[in-house]
């Protein structure tokens, strides 16, 4: 599922498609577009490799630092969000995090593991060629360093490297088609990202990030079965919390209208949806996070809608590069610009969620959602659609006395119909027969000795 290098820090695929729309029980008839149906028949198998045969097409992007730019202080992210008090709590010890992305250039700061790789055939995940995968996965779990004062959220977490995506390999062969995102020209696919999200719950992973997002149009449908299906299973059978960015909105990634206030049984807005994000719309089963600037206030750049859970730090971030140097900047068309996105806010939720899985090892993936959302800083009116629940405050997940929160989730599933009984035929022993041949020559017997005693009168 790759994207154009203007919208790579959100992994946008702007694709102009439609959503298939599969109700939930539970939601009011009438919806233009409602919550996705799980159908668990639709599992794909857990190997590694791409769709189709691939080929490197060169030329590999790398972040930047501007000029003149210094890394003395802590990243505003890491202030506002208060990470340092958080690890005193936790930092991620013994956790391990899957980063689902274009790869990861490991380091001594940071040093991820290979998961596996969607991309090329012949490689192990380390190896990113597009940068993003690598600031991602430090953002998460980058280790400290004298030289500067950057660190990731969860430090001692072990981190797993997944490339599942990259603006730089292309499909061998005909052209694929740019509005299915099944078959982009470039590499990965929602089918790709499914066997991606199964492989790394068989690896053991704890948390999943995801800062990827298939954006299409309400009026087409679309086959993502095998996504739904594999979210479920990470969730439900293997306890995965997945963390899945909230896309950019760019292109044909267009943003969402708000909710309707004088419709009070639709407060979060599904009927109003025009553009559907995935996989954040599989929210409950994943924590979809939005995007806020350096005020506080929801983010331009970050798409709206029903699906969204909390928010954190999305404008002007810092993370370590291929080399293990802290960037500031990615290469825009007419020169360096900000790290902007929703990729870099759920990278922070992710390392939260890892400081939470140490610290409360007895919580379902359910309850670790519960404690970020409940102890985010909440907008005006509870929630909206441009920051769920509010901006996470990590100090108080790790510290506040909350209940733990439902062990599961509610969401739609497909319900198969019973299957058709067929009577089968009569199989009885053969005695039966026996039996009422027996009975008929009796019959024919008696009615001989009527006969005959007729006559003799």
């Amino acid at each position: 599922m790759s994207v154009p290098r203007s919208a790579r820090c959100g992994r946008a695929l702007a694709l102009a498609l439609v959503v298939l729309c599969l109700a939930l029980p539970s939601a009011p008839p009438g919806f233009a577009v409602e919550p996705p149906v799980i159908d668990r028949s639709a599992l794909p198998p857990d190997h590694t490799g791409p769709d189709q045969p691939m080929q490197f097409g060169g030329g590999c992007t790398a972040p930047l630092s501007f000029p003149g730019a210094s890394f003395a202080d802590p990243p505003w992210p890491s202030e506002y969000l208060r990470i340092g008090d958080a690890q005193k709590f936790a930092t991620g010890a013994g956790v391990t995090v899957a980063v689902i992305d274009t790869g990861v250039n490991g380091s001594g700061r940071v040093p991820a593991l290979p998961g596996g790789d969607f991309v090329d055939a012949a490689g192990d995940g380390m190896s990113d060629c597009d940068g993003h995968g690598t600031l991602t996965a430090s953002i998460i779990a980058g280790r400290s360093a004298p030289t500067d004062a950057f660190v990731g959220v969860a430090p001692d977490a072990r981190l797993l490297s997944l490339r599942q995506t990259s603006d730089h390999f292309r499909s061998v062969g005909a052209p694929r088609d740019l509005d299915d995102p099944n078959a982009t020209p470039t590499a990965g696919s929602l089918r790709s990202l499914a066997r991606a999200v199964v492989h790394a719950a068989n690896l053991g992973a704890q948390v999943i990030n995801i800062s990827e997002a298939a954006c299409y149009k309400s009026t087409k449908p679309i086959d993502e079965r095998s996504l739904g299906a594999a979210i479920e299973y990470a969730v439900t059978a293997r306890g995965s919390v997945i963390v899945v960015a909230a896309g950019n909105a760019a292109g044909d990634c267009g943003q969402n209208p708000p909710p309707d206030a004088s419709a009070p049984l639709d407060p979060r807005g599904w009927q109003r949806v025009e553009t559907v994000v995935s996989p954040a719309w599989y929210s409950p089963l994943v924590l979809t996070v939005g995007g806020i600037g350096q005020t506080g206030q929801p983010s331009s750049i970050s798409m709206s809608g029903p699906w969204v859970d909390v928010a954190a730090p999305a404008e002007s971030v810092v993370a370590l590069g291929g080399g293990g140097n802290p960037m500031n900047a990615l290469q825009g068309e007419e020169g360096p610009v900000p790290m902007n996105g929703t990729s870099f806010a759920a990278a922070y939720v992710s390392g939260l969620a890892a400081l939470l899985r140490q610290r409360f090892p007895g919580l379902t993936p359910a309850q670790i959602r519960y404690r970020i959302t409940a102890t985010a800083r909440h907008p005006g009116g509870g929630t909206n659609d441009a920051v769920g629940a509010g901006v996470i405050d990590p100090v108080a997940a790790l510290t506040w006395d909350v209940p733990p929160g439902p062990a599961t989730v509610s969401y739609g599933v497909r319900r198969l119909p019973p299957p058709v009984v067929v009577t089968p035929p009569d199989r009885g022993p053969i005695t039966t027969v026996v039996v009422i041949g027996s009975s008929l020559a009796i019959a024919l017997a008696v009615a001989a000795l009527a006969r005959r005693a007729l006559r003799r009168r």
